[in-house]
């Protein structure tokens, strides 16, 4: 008597790569808005963070402190312009303004991920303003920077919400992210 062979058929080989084929169809496009859902709240995260730092240093040094547009991580060139996708730093601010001298440095940060833009609540125009907080911990205004996909502007934004007295906070789905990206 012989032994019955174990193994694949072809046919049944064609069905197992025909239902993986199913499979990752439905699976990839929701595993992408997750991960850029992730993206997102990371990214919004690092901004809440430093907002944090220049307001706590503000309070413990005595002396306004600003947080400011800039590619310094990337290009070691210490001023403040552009808008927050190109990176941004924490600077010891005395005079209150855009100059950074070079011993006021206190903390920079990488570009945003370039999947990602920085915008006012309305989506109208990209964050590029110095924000400065004051010994008191007080920021002056309320701001409101939303932060959106540019793949997928349909998913919810973050919005990184702060009030006057300079507390900042995350807020989910607080604005909708415009379809075509802001000047």
């Amino acid at each position: 008597m012989r032994k019955p062979v174990r193994g694949l058929t072809l046919v049944e080989l064609m069905l197992v790569v025909a239902l993986l084929g199913i499979l990752a169809v439905v699976a990839v496009p929701g595993f992408q808005s997750l991960q850029q859902k992730t993206l997102m709240r990371a990214e919004a995260t690092r901004l809440l963070t430093a907002l944090n730092l220049a307001r706590s240093e503000a309070v413990r040094r005595n002396i306004p402190v600003s947080l400011c547009p800039s590619s310094y991580a990337v290009s070691a060139s210490l001023d403040c312009h552009g808008d927050y996708s190109a990176g941004w730093i924490v600077f010891s601010n005395p005079g209150r303004s855009p100059e950074v001298s070079a011993g006021s440095l206190l903390q920079a940060y990488l570009p945003l991920h370039s999947q990602l833009q920085l915008s006012n609540r309305s989506g109208t125009r990209l964050a590029d303003e110095l924000i400065t907080f004051m010994p008191d911990g007080s920021a002056g205004r309320n701001r409101t920077l939303m932060l959106c996909s540019r793949v997928r502007p349909q998913l919810a934004s973050w919005s990184l919400v702060m009030n006057i007295v300079g507390r900042s906070r995350l807020v989910r789905d607080w604005g909708e992210c415009p379809l075509e990206p802001p000047l």
